[in-house]
C-alpha cells in the first residue's frame, strides 16, 4: 500500500485519493509515508480537514503564502474529503496549481470522489490483523483470542489501536471483554421491517437518524445498541446527545450557542456535600481514524483556567494523539479526556436488546 502511494505522488501536481471505511488506517498511512520520505516533500505539508461550512478556496491565500514560503516540495492533505463538494475542491487545487510552487495533493476520503488517482485501503484479513494485535498486545495470543479480537474489531487497525489503549492502561484485563468492548460495532443494531440489519449508511438508516433527532430515548437506546451511529449525527447533535447523557447523570447542562468562539460545547454544574462544580465540556465528533490532536485540549485546558472553572473534558468520537494524553497526564486533575470507547461505556446503561 505504501509503494503505491510512493509511486502515485513521483510527479509535481499529483492527485491521490486515499479511499476506505473509517477505522481502515488511511491516517497511519500517511504518518508511515511522512515518516520513511521526509525529503519527498521537504516544503510545506497543510493539512486540511473536510467541512461543508469551510471552503477549500477560502483558504487557497493562506495555503498559497505558505507554499510560497517555501523552498521544496509542497504537500496539501484533505482530510475527510468526502464532506465537501467535489467543485470547491477542484477550484481551490486549480487555484493552487497557479502559482510557481511545486505541490501534490492527497484525499482522504470514504467514497470515491473521481479527483485523482485511487487507492483504495482494505480491511486487514486475519493473518495481518493477528500480527498488528500480537504487536500492540505485546504478547502471543491463542487462534480464538485472535478470531474474536478480528471478528470484533472488523479488520480495521485504528479498532485495534482503541483496544490496546485499553488494554495497556489495564482498564480491561480479560481478552473476552476486550472483544465485546467493541461487539456492538460488529452488527447494526437498526434493522428493517423484515428483521434484516440495515446497511451502514443507507438511506433508511439516515432517516431513522434524522427522525429520532429530537427523540433523546429513542435516539439514546439507537446508539446505545450501535455506538456506531454516533458517527452519522452531525456535530451539533452529538453536542446534544452528551449534553442529554450528562443530565441522565445528574449535572445541570448547559449547551453553548453553535455560533462561538472558545472552544466549549456544553457547561455542567453540579452541587453535593463537599460544594459547587462547574465543568465545561468539548465535544467532538471525529471520523474512528481522526485523532484529537493536542492543539484542541491545551486550547480546551487554557480556557478552563481563563474561566476558572473546577475541570475540563473532550468528549470524542475517535481517539487521543499520544501528544494529547502525555499532556492530559500532566493536568490530570483539571483536565479528562474521554475516547470512542469512554462514550461507549456512557451509552451502555441504555443498550435496549429487548428488540
Amino acid at each position: 500500500m505504501l509503494e503505491n502511494l510512493l509511486a502515485a505522488l513521483r510527479d509535481d501536481d499529483s492527485i491521490v485519493e486515499l479511499i476506505g471505511l473509517p477505522g481502515t488506517g488511511k491516517t497511519a498511512l500517511l504518518k508511515a509515508f511522512q515518516h520513511e520520505h521526509p525529503s519527498m516533500f521537504d516544503g510545506a505539508v497543510e493539512f486540511f480537514i473536510g467541512n461543508p461550512s469551510l471552503l477549500l478556496v477560502d483558504a487557497v491565500d493562506t495555503i498559497a503564502e505558505r507554499f510560497g514560503a517555501s523552498k521544496g516540495r509542497n504537500l496539501l492533505i484533505i482530510d475527510e474529503a468526502e464532506h465537501m463538494g467535489k467543485h470547491d475542491l477542484l477550484e481551490g487545487i486549480n487555484r493552487l496549481g497557479s502559482g510557481p510552487w511545486r505541490f501534490s495533493t492527497i484525499l482522504t476520503t470514504t467514497t470515491p470522489l473521481d479527483i485523482g488517482r485511487s487507492i483504495y485501503i482494505t480491511p486487514l484479513n486475519f493473518d495481518d490483523m493477528s500480527r498488528l494485535f500480537e504487536a500492540r498486545l505485546g504478547q502471543p495470543l491463542s487462534r480464538e483470542a485472535l478470531a474474536k479480537l478480528w471478528a470484533a474489531s472488523q479488520g480495521l487497525p485504528q479498532l485495534a489501536t482503541i483496544l490496546a489503549d485499553q488494554w495497556q492502561t489495564g482498564r480491561v484485563r480479560s481478552l473476552d471483554s476486550l472483544a465485546d468492548l467493541l461487539n456492538p460495532l460488529a452488527a447494526p443494531g437498526l434493522v428493517d421491517s423484515r428483521g434484516y440489519p440495515l446497511s451502514k449508511g443507507s438511506h433508511e438508516e439516515k432517516t431513522i437518524i434524522s427522525d429520532v433527532r429530537f427523540v433523546s430515548e429513542a435516539l439514546l437506546k439507537a446508539v446505545g445498541k450501535d455506538p456506531n451511529l454516533v458517527h452519522a449525527l452531525t456535530p451539533r447533535e452529538f453536542e446534544e446527545l452528551s449534553a442529554e447523557l450528562f443530565r441522565r447523570q445528574g449535572y445541570k447542562v448547559t449547551i453553548t450557542p453553535q455560533t462561538r468562539d472558545g472552544g466549549k460545547d456544553l457547561y455542567l454544574a453540579k452541587a453535593d456535600g463537599f460544594g459547587s462544580f462547574l465543568y465545561i465540556v468539548e465535544c467532538k465528533r471525529y471520523a474512528p481514524d481522526n485523532p484529537v490532536d493536542v492543539g484542541v485540549v491545551r486550547s480546551l485546558y487554557g480556557v478552563a483556567q481563563h474561566e476558572r472553572v473546577t475541570a475540563a473534558m473532550t468528549l470524542t468520537t475517535s481517539y487521543f494523539s499520544k501528544d494529547a494524553l502525555d499532556f492530559a497526564a500532566k493536568v490530570q486533575y483539571q483536565l479528562a479526556l474521554k475516547d470512542f470507547i469512554d462514550l461507549k461505556l456512557l451509552l451502555l446503561p441504555y443498550r435496549d436488546t429487548s428488540g
